[in-house]
């Protein structure tokens, strides 16, 4: 509806009005979020129509929500229902990560409060040699380490599907193949023990893992900020740590529902670094070997499943 220019509301009155601040009013402007009805051109000084008002509201909904003014520009003039949707469906999948990545911080300092307030206890470190297994493996590049459970379930999937049958004591292990640890696009193995060979199917391949001479440290807790005394280890033998660390817990799985099954809480770990023998100028000499961290839980119960 046409309204008369001097029944336009001035920038200060829409200010106040749409609770937007002048400055705002003006930076939307500029960049196509909301434009004014008329602009005097003598003075330069913006005008708006009071239906506006309702555009304005949907702007500082959306801003509030978090949504960049790029996104805000691409959504004006504000009618699309279907366009706003999509636009707060993907910021809420946003809120929501950063509540994640914010739950895990607060976890963090919960328990590194507890370990300032805990005594420090030493973790003695030996030598053992881990046999030779066999897998159902998975390998594939994913967006971080906590993304690791995509792995899992391809694993679970195309051991449905390959009729592999699993030990009955498996042990599930991560294996982490980067040199070094990365923060994105990272390289992970997934394996679980199996009773016998079989074909490959849907990226899931059958793999025989050798034997690795290890140094060993027991852990009791959970694998969150725990590690044995390796700076102890490192500098009183003469042995270098070589190939990729990995996580292995014992797990029970699912035949009729094919899901992988952990048991947290507390747990006895057995943290094991492969070792190659390192001659006197600290150079070492032996073939890459996987590293393994071996978690036998104390308890009975069941945890989440991965």
């Amino acid at each position: 509806m046409d309204v008369p220019r001097d029944r336009l509301l001035t920038i200060g009155e829409f200010s106040r009005l749409s609770m937007l601040s002048i400055r705002m009013l003006r930076h939307y402007d500029e960049h196509g979020v909301l434009a004014p009805t008329w602009v005097d051109p003598h003075s330069g000084y913006r005008h708006y129509h009071p239906d506006l008002l309702r555009t304005a509201g949907r702007v500082r909904a959306l801003r509030d929500a978090g949504v960049g003014v790029h996104d805000l520009a691409a959504c004006a003039p504000f009618v699309d229902a279907a366009r706003l949707r999509a636009v707060l469906l993907e910021r809420r999948q946003a809120a929501a990560a950063e509540v994640a990545a914010a739950s895990s911080r607060l976890r963090d300092i919960d328990r590194f409060i507890d370990e300032l307030e805990s005594p420090a206890m030493s973790t003695p470190i030996t030598r053992t040699v881990i046999p030779a297994r066999q897998v159902a493996s998975v390998r594939d590049v994913v967006p971080t380490y906590a993304d690791e459970g995509l792995l899992w379930q391809r694993l679970g999937a195309g051991l449905a599907a390959s009729g592999a049958q699993v030990s009955p004591d498996a042990l599930s292990v991560a294996v982490f193949h980067d040199e070094e640890y990365a923060e994105r696009d990272v390289d992970v193995e997934v394996q679980l023990d199996v009773l016998a060979p079989f074909t490959d199917v849907d990226g899931v391949r059958f793999v025989q893992v050798p034997a690795v001479d290890a140094a060993v440290g027991e852990l009791r807790g959970s694998y969150e900020g725990s590690a044995p005394s390796w700076p102890t280890w490192a500098t009183g033998w003469p042995s270098r740590v070589c190939g990729p660390p990995a996580r292995c817990s014992t797990s029970t799985w699912s035949a009729r529902r094919p899901t992988l099954t952990r048991r947290p809480g507390s747990h006895r770990s057995a943290c094991r670094s492969p070792l190659r023998r390192a001659d006197r100028r600290g150079h070492s000499s032996a073939h890459r070997h996987t590293p393994v961290i071996v978690s036998v839980p104390s308890g009975n119960t069941t945890g989440p499943r991965c």
